[in-house]
């Protein structure tokens, strides 16, 4: 398979995880519970995806690429995705961690009282 096209692939396949990711996101924040066993099993099925991907681009070598194509843009493009999934992934992961506390902690506030009220406790005012 030609250097380009596994790029592409890749990239691809990095958008569709994005997607993916972008989806649990919005059942997380509007359903506030963990996603059922369907949408799991997709998840499933891209990390298989993505590991046969990795073996792809794992045996790609600098020497197959032309000076020429649009490789470089693709590798980009692909990077900046993969740092979108990455901060979408750790903010689902971090819903999915307060989803399973205790109700009492979900909606725990550190701080009860306004910035004014602590500064009149302080005498600040």
């Amino acid at each position: 398979m030609e250097p380009t096209q596994i790029l592409k692939d890749h990239l691809s396949l990095c958008n569709e995880v994005h997607a993916l990711l972008l989806e649990e996101n919005t059942w997380l924040k509007v359903q506030k519970k963990i996603p059922e066993m369907p949408f799991l099993e997709k998840k499933k099925v891209i990390v298989q995806k993505l590991e046969s991907s990795l073996v792809n681009l794992k045996k790609l070598k600098p020497e197959f690429f032309s000076p020429f194509d649009n490789s470089k843009k693709l590798v980009g493009e692909s990077h900046a995705k993969l740092l979108q999934i990455f901060y979408l992934d750790r903010e689902n992961e971090e819903h999915m961690v307060k989803l399973n506390q205790p109700l009492d902690r979900q909606s725990f506030n550190r701080f009860s009282v306004g910035p004014d009220e602590i500064d009149q406790i302080h005498h600040r005012a």
